[in-house]
C-alpha cells in the first residue's frame, strides 16, 4: 500500500513539473494597459486557464498588495491620490494639508540658487559652483519633450509627459533618478511642474500614492516662473535650452 501511494505522489509530481515546463517553453507574456509586465515567477498554463502572479499584475494596475498573517489572506488595495491630497506623502510635514504639497516659484528659485548669482544648480558640470545640492529637490518637467527642450527650469530633468509618468518604465526611471540625486547629496523630494500646475498636480497625486515625497510648482512654469500667462506675479526666473544655454527674455517681456 505504501509503495502504491509513493508511486501516485511521484506521478502527480511529474504531471505538475510537466505543466510548468510547458508554460516556460511557451513563454507566456503579460501585458497590463499595453505595457509588458515581467515577473520572477512566469505565468503557468493549466488546462484551459492561465495562472499569473497577482502581485505583479496588481501593482501594474496601481494597487498595493500585502500579506495579512492574521487573516491568512492576500489584501489588495487600489491606490488613489489620497496621500497627496492630505499632504501625507511627506511624513516629515507638520499639520499636513494639500497646501503643503505646493512650492512657490520664488522659494524654488531660492533653494536652486543658494549663492544668488543667477546660475541655478551651478554644481553641475560646466558651471561655476557655489550652490549647495543638499537642499535641492529633484525638479521634473512634466510637459511635452519639445516644450522642455525649448526652455525649462535649470537643472530640471525630463522623463515623460505628466499623463505617462506613472507607467511602469517611467516610474522606474523616476525612482532611479531620485536615488541618483539623493546619492549625490540632494534632498529626497521631487518637485513637478507643468505649464499651469494642473496636470503636474494630478501626476503628483499619483506619485504621492506610490509613496514618493512629491510637491507641485504652484501656478506652474508659464504663470509663476516665466510669466507668459498671467494669473500671478511672475518672477521671470532663468531658463535654459536643451544644450544648457540660457534662454533670454524679450525686452518687452518684463
Amino acid at each position: 500500500m505504501k509503495k502504491r501511494v509513493f508511486f501516485l505522489v511521484l506521478a502527480l509530481s511529474l504531471v505538475l513539473l510537466a505543466t510548468v515546463a510547458v508554460a516556460n517553453v511557451e513563454g507566456i507574456k503579460m501585458y497590463v494597459n499595453g505595457n509588458e509586465v515581467k515577473s520572477d515567477v512566469p505565468p503557468v498554463k493549466q488546462e484551459n486557464r492561465v495562472l499569473v502572479p497577482i502581485r505583479f499584475v496588481a501593482e501594474a494596475l496601481g494597487c498595493d498588495v500585502q500579506w495579512d498573517e492574521a487573516k491568512n489572506a492576500v489584501v489588495i488595495t487600489k491606490n488613489s491620490g489620497d496621500k497627496f491630497l492630505r499632504g501625507k506623502n511627506d511624513p516629515a510635514q507638520q499639520n499636513p494639508s494639500i497646501h503643503t504639497n505646493f512650492v512657490k516659484a520664488a522659494d524654488l528659485l531660492a533653494v536652486l540658487d543658494d549663492d544668488k548669482d543667477g546660475d541655478l544648480c551651478d554644481y553641475r558640470d560646466g558651471h561655476s559652483g557655489g550652490d549647495s545640492i543638499a537642499n535641492d529637490p529633484l525638479v521634473v518637467d512634466t510637459r511635452l519633450k519639445k516644450d522642455y527642450e525649448t526652455g525649462h527650469i535649470p537643472g530640471a530633468i525630463w522623463i515623460s509627459p505628466a499623463e505617462e509618468i506613472a507607467a511602469p518604465a517611467n516610474l522606474a526611471a523616476l525612482k532611479e533618478a531620485l536615488e541618483t540625486h539623493v546619492a549625490r547629496g540632494g534632498k529626497n523630494e521631487i518637485v513637478l511642474y507643468c505649464f499651469t500646475a494642473h496636470t503636474a498636480g494630478l501626476a503628483a497625486g499619483v506619485l504621492g500614492a506610490e509613496g514618493l515625497n512629491v510637491k507641485n510648482l504652484r501656478f506652474g512654469y508659464a504663470i509663476a516662473w516665466e510669466g507668459t500667462k498671467q494669473a500671478d506675479a511672475p518672477i521671470y526666473g532663468p531658463r535654459e535650452d536643451a544644450s544648457g544655454k540660457p534662454v533670454p527674455y524679450a525686452p518687452a517681456a518684463k
